[in-house]
């Protein structure tokens, strides 16, 4: 396989569906005991499948309990990553489009946190 921007790209949506779900990019299948295990991008896809509001049963259980504006905005991460792991590569969004997308994410309450703490990039 060639590393390109894209393959860089798919695999920055893996590791947020890795933080995003809790679980690992590949987990053994409960019933299959020696088998290859499932990959985080297709168990999240028949998670969406499977369920009329998919995105908090994707979530992780210890993400559940946050307030509904930080549920929101996990689900549109969510979407975000979903959009890198296209397996189109033409299809999936540069990493500047990217990083635009998650600024739009930050809901206004966030404000007030962002306030107390340094940007962990800062413009030099």
């Amino acid at each position: 396989m060639k590393i390109t921007e894209k393959s860089d790209v798919y695999s920055y949506g893996v590791v947020a569906l890795e933080v995003l779900t809790g679980r690992r990019a590949v987990e053994a299948d409960p019933g299959y005991n020696d088998g290859p295990g499932v990959h985080i991008v297709d168990w999240v896809k028949m998670m969406k499948r499977s369920h009329h509001q998919p995105s908090i049963e994707i979530l992780d259980s210890r993400l559940r309990g946050l307030a509904d504006p930080l549920i929101q905005e996990m689900e549109q991460v969510l979407g975000i990553a979903l959009l890198c792991v296209n397996p189109n590569p033409g299809e999936r969004p540069t990493m500047k489009d990217v990083v635009a997308l998650l600024l739009e994410v930050q809901h206004p309450l966030e404000d007030q946190y962002t306030k107390m703490s340094q940007p962990l990039i800062g413009s030099t």
